[in-house]
């Protein structure tokens, strides 16, 4: 092991990720008008999820995995019943900011991938698309990720976080398991316009992660992308 060249990546990615930091705090409070499109995002979650589950599958003692985020100023969650706060959408979210006295709901579009913090692709009911991250959730052996959020789960953020990640992409945060709801797929606060979508998608989301986790058993990688990503078509 070449200790001086880890020790050297090491100072490299702790840079960056300064520079990201100091570039976050001039963005505070502005709208970004650079996001990714919804297709771009999907195959870039899912590529990070195959690699993550590769590693996994080959649990070679020795190697080093390193996972890093920004902590955030600590902060109260919100006490506010969801029904007394006011909606609001992806594309009215302001970075580095806690849209306080609102709410964001959201269908997930992915399976969970597990790093520092639960992350998955969401959606809002207007299509646009983000990563959330959520924090603070029990550990695998516990509870599954997919057991906390999976591919047509809704969510309800209450007072959401939008964030410059340490990878540089945008997001939201979720620390306070309190500010994080699971809504009912038949509950009322849902748009109209999701309910055959959601309906629609189980029923293939379903048949194509069944694939999707098989071909992933059987190291078929590229196979398992086509297979995860087939929910997606369409929308």
């Amino acid at each position: 092991m070449d200790v001086d060249e880890d020790v050297s990546q090491f100072q490299e990615v702790v840079e960056s990720q300064k520079r990201v930091l100091e570039k976050a705090k001039t963005l505070q409070g502005q709208r970004p008008c650079d996001r990714k499109p919804r297709a771009e995002l999907y195959l870039q979650f899912i590529m990070t999820l195959m690699a993550t589950k590769a590693r996994g599958q080959r649990n070679n003692q020795f190697e080093i995995q390193m996972h890093s985020s920004f902590i955030p100023p600590a902060y109260l969650p919100c006490t506010t019943p969801y029904a007394q706060l006011t909606p609001t959408a992806i594309k009215d979210l302001r970075l580095e900011t806690h849209h306080r006295g609102t709410y964001l709901l959201l269908r997930a579009t992915t399976p969970p991938n597990r790093m520092t913090a639960i992350i998955v692709l969401v959606e809002d009911e207007h299509d646009d698309a983000i990563l959330l991250q959520l924090y603070q959730q029990e550990e695998e052996d516990v509870r599954k990720a997919t057991d906390i959020v999976d591919i047509g789960t809704i969510l309800l953020i209450k007072e959401p976080f939008f964030k410059l990640m340490s990878s540089g992409d945008y997001g939201l945060r979720v620390d306070h398991l309190s500010d994080l709801v699971h809504v009912d797929k038949n509950d009322p606060i849902l748009p109209k316009r999701w309910h055959k979508r959601i309906q629609e998608a189980e029923e293939s989301a379903e048949v194509s992660k069944s694939k999707g986790d098989y071909a992933m058993g059987k190291g078929e990688y590229w196979k398992a992308i086509q297979e995860y990503t087939y929910p997606t078509k369409g929308a």
